[in-house]
C-alpha cells in the first residue's frame, strides 16, 4: 500500500492524470525542462505526498484497519515522526501485534517495540531476507 505515494509515477496536479516516471524522465532527457500534462497542460510532480498535501483518505483508512488487524508490524527505515503514519505502529501494538523497528536512529516507538535494530535499513533487510531464504531452503 502506497500511503505516502510513490516516486515510480508522476501525477498532474490539475487533472490527476498519472504517468509512468520513465516517460516523463525521457521527456526531460530530450530537452523538455518542465513537462506538462498532455491532457490539461497542468503541472506534473512525482506521485508522492509532499508536506502540506492531504493524505489519501481511502489508503489511510485501510492502513489504520490493517494496523489494528495485523499480527506483526514492521517499521523499516522510518523516523516515525510524521503523522498520521507514525501512529500506526502504536495502534498495531495496542491491538496485540508484535512490533519490529529497523531504523538508522532511535524512534519515539522504540520502547514499545519487541525488537529494535539500529542500522541502515537496506543492508539489514538484505541480510534478513537472505537468512529467511536460507532457513526456508531456497
Amino acid at each position: 500500500m502506497e500511503l505516502h505515494g510513490t516516486a515510480m509515477h508522476v501525477t498532474c496536479l490539475s487533472c490527476r492524470k498519472r504517468y509512468e516516471r520513465d516517460e516523463i524522465q525521457a521527456r526531460i532527457a530530450n530537452g523538455d525542462k518542465a513537462p506538462r500534462c498532455n491532457a490539461c497542460k497542468g503541472f506534473l510532480k512525482p506521485a508522492t505526498i509532499s508536506f502540506g498535501q492531504s493524505m489519501p483518505e481511502r489508503e489511510t483508512a485501510e492502513a489504520y484497519r490493517r494496523s489494528e488487524a495485523c499480527d506483526l508490524f514492521m517499521v523499516i527505515g522510518s523516523s516515525l515522526v510524521v503523522q498520521p503514519a507514525a501512529y500506526m505502529p502504536v495502534m498495531a501494538k495496542r491491538a496485540g501485534a508484535k512490533l519490529v523497528i529497523i531504523n538508522r536512529d532511535e524512534t519515539a516507538c522504540d520502547e514499545l517495540a519487541d525488537i529494535t535494530v539500529n542500522g541502515l535499513a537496506g543492508p539489514i533487510m538484505a541480510a534478513l531476507l537472505g537468512k529467511v531464504k536460507e532457513l526456508m531452503g531456497k
